[in-house]
């Protein structure tokens, strides 16, 4: 068993959000912070803002490259790497419950393992002539989106962004499609039990967007180097509530001490935290990622992924692992980060 991850010490910058509309929040009585805790050199490109998924004993992290990376979720042993599976096609999203870890591909396919020890494949279903991006698990239900389709679900609603036509999502059990009325640049939302139109978004930047959503908010960013900041609308009204002028690939959320805290991976390979406080979102602090590590060139460390569960204080991150000069062993490509 081979221990890849070490201990590195954070030191905390400065920045700022700005503010579109006021939303009802309560006063912030703490200040967060944000420490890298490990660093971990997966040979894999982790560029989908799903390609991150853990539960209480493992870390789950899939690929550009076609590997499924597992590790376990021990930060005495210092996150050692205990199992990869070779699928051999791009990886793009990585989910699970209780009892199973779902992955979709670029090849079409959702890839079903049981959660022994180590993993197994039990499943293996086609799905997509032209490939699979987003995938959700809400309950017993599982989601895909078809395509390069941006897609996320809630407990009570399903958000799809299509790019192109036949970008559409599917509920695997019972096939039924959802998002067929392709109109670029706008996301369609709807009733997660009826899979009926209940309203749609008008996609803050055109091409290719990331929709999150995560208590009462659904956030967009845009993927790449040229996304403005972080756009949040509010889940039930699906009215703007605020806008966060700092290029973000990719966000997720968590609750501390009862107060909502949202995490953004960038382009620039930093993580930043923000607090939801009187005046909505604020920052409190990042992680240059770069400056930490020392690898410093302009596409070494990309954050495109993020996950957090609340099962403790820990943030799982993924990069695109550099380019094609700068790629090698030695070269980061998840990170092991904790709210403090």
């Amino acid at each position: 068993m081979t221990r890849i991850l070490q201990t590195i010490s954070l030191s905390v910058m400065v920045g700022s959000v700005t503010l579109a509309t006021p939303y009802e929040a309560t006063d912030i009585p703490w200040k967060p912070e944000i420490k890298l805790v490990a660093v971990g050199n997966l040979p894999g490109s982790f560029v989908s803002s799903q390609a991150i998924y853990a539960d209480s004993e493992r870390i789950f992290a899939g690929s550009y490259q076609g590997d499924l990376f597992v590790l376990e979720r021990d930060r005495q042993a210092n996150f050692p790497w205990i199992q990869t599976i070779r699928v051999g096609a791009p990886l793009t999203a990585v989910r699970g419950d209780e009892d199973n870890v779902y992955v979709a591909s670029r090849d079409g396919n959702l890839y079903v393992f049981s959660k022994t020890w180590p993993l197994q494949l039990v499943q293996l279903v086609p799905l997509s002539s032209y490939g699979l991006g987003a995938l959700e698990i809400v309950g017993p239900s599982v989601y895909v989106s078809k395509g390069q389709a941006a897609m996320t679900a809630s407990k009570n609603r399903l958000y799809i962004s299509g790019l192109n036509p036949g970008d559409v999502g599917l509920e695997v059990a019972s096939m039924r499609s959802y998002g067929d009325q392709f109109e670029p640049g706008r996301t369609f939302v709807f009733d997660r039990e009826t899979l009926q139109l209940v309203g749609t978004i008008a996609n803050f930047e055109q091409g290719a967007v990331r929709v999150s959503t995560w208590q009462d908010f659904v956030y967009f960013t845009k993927p790449g180097c040229c996304g403005v900041g972080i756009d949040i609308y509010d889940a039930v009204t699906l009215k703007p509530v605020q806008f966060i002028n700092r290029s973000t690939n990719t966000v997720a959320g968590i609750k501390r001490k009862g107060i909502p805290l949202l995490l953004g991976g960038s382009e620039a390979g930093t993580v930043d935290l923000y607090m939801f406080g009187t005046n909505g979102y604020e920052f409190m602090n990042r992680a240059e990622l770069r400056t930490l590590t020392g690898f410093n060139g302009v596409e070494d460390i990309e954050i495109r992924s993020l996950w957090v569960d609340g099962l403790d204080n820990l943030v799982f991150a993924g990069s695109s692992w550099g380019n094609a000069s700068s790629r090698s062993p030695d070269l980061p490509s998840i990170f092991v980060l904790e709210i403090r």
